[in-house]
C-alpha cells in the first residue's frame, strides 16, 4: 500500500478506523521501541496528554542532539537530524502550542539554542535542518502572540546571533525567510517586540 494522495490518505485512515484500539495501541507501543526519530516521537505522542511530560520529553529531544564519534554513526545520524528537528516541531506544534503557547515558546527557544549543534552534526542534509529552523520561526511567532512582551524581548538574543544555518532554498515548507543572509528568527520577533 502506498499514501501518497489525498485519495490514498483518506482510504489508509479509513482502514485504521475499523481496527480494535487494542491493536493499534500494541502497533503504536512497538514504534516506541524504535531507537531512532519515529521511536522518539511516539514515546512523546505516548506522554502528549499531559503538556509538563510532553515538554519535557521534547527539552530532552532538543537537548540530546549529539553524535557519535564514529564516522559511519555520525553520518547515519547526520540524515536523523533534519527528521528528528521536523519530528519535534510537530510535538510541539499539535501537542504543546494549543494547550500551553508559554511552554511552546520555551521549547522554541531552547530549540534555537541547538541550531549550532544540529548545523555542525547535520553533515550533507543541511537542507532539511533550514527547513526546520524556517518552520521553527513560524511557530515562535504563533508562540510569542501568546507569551508577555517583556518574556518575548529577553528572548531576542535570538534575532542577534550571528546565522549558524545556510541561506534558505526553495523547497522549504515555510516561507523563504532566510534568504539574503537575514536571521529567520528577526521576523518572529520583530512582530512581537
Amino acid at each position: 500500500m502506498t499514501i501518497e494522495t489525498e485519495v490514498d490518505f483518506a482510504r489508509a485512515l479509513e482502514r485504521l478506523r475499523r481496527r480494535d484500539t487494542e491493536s493499534l495501541a500494541a502497533f503504536i507501543l512497538s514504534l516506541a521501541q524504535d531507537s531512532g526519530p519515529v521511536g522518539e516521537q511516539v514515546r512523546t505522542f505516548i506522554v502528549g496528554d499531559v503538556v509538563a511530560e510532553a515538554a519535557e520529553a521534547l527539552r530532552v529531544r532538543i537537548t540530546g542532539l549529539a553524535i557519535p564519534d564514529e564516522y559511519v554513526l555520525r553520518h547515519a545520524r547526520g540524515k536523523e537530524i533534519g527528521v528528528s528537528l521536523g519530528f519535534i516541531l510537530d510535538a510541539i506544534d499539535t501537542l504543546v502550542l494549543p494547550i500551553d503557547p508559554r511552554e511552546a515558546f520555551d521549547l522554541l527557544v531552547l530549540f534555537f539554542k541547538a541550531d549550532g549543534q544540529a548545523m555542525e552534526n547535520c553533515r550533507d542534509h543541511d537542507f532539511e535542518v533550514t527547513c526546520a529552523f524556517e518552520r521553527a520561526a513560524e511557530l515562535i511567532e504563533r508562540a510569542a502572540t501568546s507569551v508577555p512582551r517583556a518574556d518575548v524581548v529577553a528572548a531576542r538574543w535570538l534575532s542577534t546571533r550571528p546565522r549558524s544555518f545556510p541561506k534558505s532554498e526553495p523547497g522549504c515548507t515555510g516561507e523563504n525567510q532566510g534568504k539574503n543572509g537575514v536571521n529567520p528568527i528577526i521576523k518572529a520577533f520583530s512582530s512581537s517586540a
